[in-house]
């Protein structure tokens, strides 16, 4: 009788001080993706207890007590116990991650038989593919200064990155910035990925044109009445981004002689005059400096054919009658303001000249 209230009562204490017991994972507890190569350090804390067990798959039970201590391992994981006092144990699983890990399980409890009033915490592992960076990007902050962006990269130890086929740098971050040194021109980026195990998985490039704005200006005339400036950039993405673009053009009477072309890059001036010259300039900033382009455009002053030819068959005909016709100059004149004409010098400045000839050569 003494010995069944003995065994009760030790039954009950036992169950009293495992319900008061605690089990901590880290990472916690529940689904956990790893990456194959990584080193996976799982985490296990027991308060109010006298044991702490692990339990890999269908594997023998690892434990650690007052004991038993140090380390032990299973085929995949190396457990060890690092603290241990009268309130609280800590102990570890570390393992390399392969596929070999995908789907199973991981278990730590307060006791070392399975039974109900156990208190366990357990993981279960998913394995992620390698996936090397599927996004670069480069822009200049500065005028000696790249910031190189990149993304889409999944388990993933470093990055290699490469300036113009050299190793400037090996990180685990997503960005860098590089120091140029003060170099301009064409520059090579390549972002290569490194896997767990230290292969190159994947890569991405690109060319950067780190120098001033690339572009041309074009000026004709357009039906000798008007100006047409065109700002035409020689890459289709340019990157340093242009900061600011100004378009001067002198002599313009009825607009301001300063523009702004950065969103706009045709420009047609119509308050434009005949026989002047009008100089450009444009200039266009980004973070390296400023890019300048300039020039300048006659419009030129036009003798309207058809009156010009009227003029001189008019003329001819008046030498062949011996007669000087004072018809042609008025009519020359008067065809010179016809509807749709163009600016044109009159023919009677010619007839003026020809009629004088002509009138000296029949005295």
């Amino acid at each position: 009788m003494k010995l069944v209230t003995f065994l009760l009562v030790a039954h009950w204490l036992c169950s009293l001080a495992s319900s008061q017991a605690t089990v901590e994972l880290s990472p916690s507890t529940g689904n956990v993706s790893v990456c194959q190569g990584e080193v996976q350090k799982i985490t296990c804390t027991v308060n109010g207890s006298q044991v702490v067990a692990w339990q890999y798959n269908e594997e023998s039970l690892i434990y650690f007590d007052a004991v038993k201590t140090g380390e032990d391992n299973t085929t995949l994981f190396n457990f060890k116990l690092l603290c241990h006092n009268n309130v609280t144990l800590i102990s570890t699983a570390v393992g390399n991650v392969s596929t070999l890990i995908n789907g199973s399980t991981l278990e730590c409890r307060n006791t070392i038989p399975d039974i109900s009033s156990s208190i366990r915490q357990h993981i279960n592992f998913t394995v992620k593919n390698t996936i090397p960076i599927s996004y670069l990007h480069v822009d200049a902050v500065s005028s000696d200064t790249l910031l190189i962006i990149w993304a889409g990269a999944d388990c993933i130890q470093s990055y290699d990155v490469l300036i113009n086929g050299t190793n400037v740098n090996t990180t685990s971050g997503m960005s860098l910035l590089y120091n140029t040194g003060g170099a301009i021109g064409s520059i090579d980026v390549l972002v290569n990925s490194v896997d767990y195990y230290g292969r190159a998985v994947g890569n991405l490039s690109t060319q950067y044109q780190f120098n001033t704005h690339d572009f041309e200006v074009k000026a004709i005339v357009r039906n000798n009445t008007s100006i047409i400036i065109a700002i035409k950039d020689n890459y289709i993405n340019h990157r340093p981004v242009p900061l600011s673009c100004e378009l001067i053009v002198s002599n313009l009477t009825q607009s301001s002689s300063s523009m702004d072309c950065l969103s706009k890059r045709l420009f047609i001036f119509t308050n434009v005059t005949e026989g002047d010259v009008y100089n450009y300039t444009v200039t266009i900033t980004n973070v390296i400096g400023s890019a300048v382009k300039n020039g300048s455009i006659v419009l030129p002053v036009q003798v309207c054919p058809s009156q010009a030819q009227n003029f001189y068959s008019t003329l001819m005909m008046s030498q062949q009658s011996l007669c000087l016709s004072d018809t042609s100059t008025s009519t020359s004149t008067t065809t010179s303001n016809r509807p749709g004409g163009s600016n044109c010098v009159l023919p009677w400045i010619f007839g003026v000249v020809a009629g004088t000839v002509v009138a000296s050569l029949l005295i």
